[in-house]
């Protein structure tokens, strides 16, 4: 790119400010999938490789498909009893793997130092992103005095509105979510060099953005946003014929196209879980799913409202995001008709939620389509400041209060919460599994023993408490078996001196939170079993496809040495009493009812 001393220097205020406010990503260490990552690359965590051709180390390819290895994680109690056989999501991110290689095998057990790794991809993500900024919007040589100072202040307004988008705080602040600052670094670089090859006309294609478009798609799936902005710049940006316009896509849509062949022939997709859809596979629930997801991502793109926050708000809230929504556009319509930029940045910001919502609505999704959203809001902002929107009486006065709603959202609110996601793994980590894992006290039990979690945060946890303890030197069991979440009250009923019922009516697992492993398009019904070496578990009850009680059948007697039951409860890891036959014991994550011994401090 351009020399960087051509920016303004206010670029470097928005760099560091964005840096210092990401900085307390620097103290949240390994959380959730790193731990994974961590054991596969050292091989010093009991983490089975899955088959996971053209990646380094498989990192991202944890559930290939195959049933016999998720009946295998499921008996070490790497996964619930409840996954889908067949559930896969693997993902081809080799670029994304070997920057996790480097930090793995040269300094393992300093995660301060694989933090500043990030900060520095993402660094480089701001910087080049306000060279494009200043390519598409800034002000150029050789134009008159007003009209340079015009696009200078809407690049200020783009710069300052994305160095704080508080999307970019879990890309920046959660190591395993590194993927997505490298694919939207080499998406700015692509479009960057396609419009100096479209708006300069060097050759008949330009190499350098069809090669980092390439490196994109093998950092991370969020590249194919590359191709929402590459359309979005034919249709309102390119000045060739339609033609030449038209032409210029191929090059990135063969690309693009090898990049889904190789990855079909290796084996690499989402099938069977409720968070990972993949569009082209099960297309009818991808567009069941889009309308509350999509509206999440674009509340949360425009008007600064987290999407994670989603299933803790009113459903009553994709009105609201929809309704404000349509009054920017309709307070948009003179910029959009007079500037194809803003035509420009729109479609290609709201082309970038399509791809993003084929998983769980969250602000980590919304890197990409925040480049175009910047760039919008740059241009609308200016617009409005110039008093080149609608000017009707009336309209005058409600134009501003927007406006004055979009800077306290953007600028000021996502400020605030930018910090605050950079150290939300963190604060969702240690609070929901790590400080649990790591104050579990496992006795020297007789060889066989199998722990047994009744409610752990997370039924899914079971791969995480054993990573936490891996990292950190302390024993781990053999296996581990979580039977549900605690996420809800647990009714336990004893049936016989080998079975027990767990019962609750919201759900023996939350199928929003923890529909990773399984979706709606495989649901549970009563009389669905699964098998385990040691363990038989029948659903008895089911609402929606989701387990409501559960029988577990062990082949042991409860009371014997071959099972240990623990109780999840304040952060503790408690020994928990079975209730006498028949009488039923309700267990919550904030009480203790059923401990017998403190067994962790």
């Amino acid at each position: 790119m351009e020399n960087s001393a051509t920016l303004p220097r206010y670029c470097r205020w928005a760099l560091g400010l964005a840096l210092l406010l990401t900085a307390p990503s620097l103290l949240v260490g390994l959380q959730l999938d790193d731990y994974f990552h961590w054991g596969l690359v050292t091989q010093q965590n009991p983490v089975l490789h899955t088959n996971s051709p053209a990646s380094p180390y498989g990192l991202f390819s944890f559930l290939d498909g195959d049933p016999g290895r998720v009946l295998d994680l499921t008996n070490l109690g790497l996964l619930p009893w409840w996954s889908n056989p067949e559930v896969k999501y693997a993902f081809w991110r080799p670029l994304a793997e070997f920057t996790h290689g480097i930090d793995y095998l040269l300094w393992p057990q300093w995660p301060l130092l694989m933090h500043v790794h990030s900060l520095v991809f993402f660094a480089l993500l701001l910087w080049t992103s306000f060279r494009l900024f200043a390519a598409l919007q800034g002000p150029a040589t050789g134009q008159g005095l007003a009209i340079a100072q015009e696009r200078g202040r809407a690049l200020w307004w783009a710069v300052f509105l994305f160095a704080l988008s508080y999307g970019h705080g879990v890309p920046a602040g959660w190591i395993a979510n590194r993927n997505a600052l490298l694919a939207c670094l080499f998406l700015v670089m692509t479009l960057y060099f396609h419009h100096q090859w479209r708006a300069h006309e060097r050759g008949i294609v330009d190499l350098r953005a069809v090669m980092l478009f390439g490196a994109g798609l093998l950092c991370g799936e969020m590249a194919v946003s590359t191709g929402c902005y590459i359309l979005a710049y034919v249709l309102f940006l390119d000045n060739g014929s339609w033609k030449d316009r038209v032409a210029s896509l191929a090059p990135y849509v063969l690309v693009g196209l090898i990049w889904l062949g190789v990855r079909a022939v290796l084996g690499y997709g989402a099938v069977g879980s409720g968070h990972y859809i993949d569009p082209l596979a099960t297309p009818q629930l991808f567009l069941q799913m889009l309308g509350q997801r999509g509206l999440d991502l674009l509340g949360g793109l425009f008007f600064a409202v987290p999407p994670e926050l989603g299933s803790a708000l009113p459903v009553s809230r994709v009105v609201v995001y929809g309704t404000l929504f349509g009054v920017l556009l309709a307070l948009s319509w003179p910029l959009l008709r007079q500037d194809r930029r803003a035509r420009f940045w729109l479609v290609g910001a709201l082309l970038c939620l399509l791809p993003v919502a084929s998983t769980v609505a969250h602000s980590r999704l919304l890197l990409a389509a925040s480049i175009g959203a910047a760039g919008f809001l740059g241009l609308w902002l200016e617009a409005w400041r110039e008093r080149r929107l609608l000017q009707q009486p009336g309209l005058r006065q409600a134009t501003a209060l927007f406006a004055g709603l979009l800077i306290a959202l953007n600028l000021g609110v996502s400020a605030l919460l930018l910090p605050v996601e950079a150290y939300s793994m963190k604060l969702a980590g240690d609070g929901m599994i790590n400080s649990g894992a790591i104050a579990w006290d496992l006795p020297d039990d007789p060889n066989g023993t199998t722990p047994i979690l009744l409610n752990p945060p997370l039924s899914s946890a079971g791969g995480y408490i054993n990573g936490v303890r891996a990292y950190r030197g302390l024993p781990v069991a053999a296996k581990t078996w979580l039977l549900a979440s605690g996420t809800r009250p647990l009714t336990l009923t004893v049936i016989s001196t080998r079975a027990f019922d767990l019962a609750s009516d919201k759900g023996l697992y939350d199928p929003v939170q923890e529909g990773l492993l399984r979706g709606p398009q495989a649901p549970l019904a009563e009389g669905d079993s699964l098998r385990l070496s040691g363990m038989i578990v029948t659903v008895m009850d089911a609402r929606d496809g989701v387990p409501t009680r559960a029988r577990f059948q062990f082949a042991q007697p409860l009371d014997s040495n071959a099972y240990r039951f623990y109780h999840w409860a304040g952060g503790k890891v408690l020994d928990c009493a079975l209730p006498p036959k028949g009488q039923p014991l309700e267990i919550r994550l904030d009480s203790d009812n059923c401990a017998t011994a403190v067994t962790s401090p």
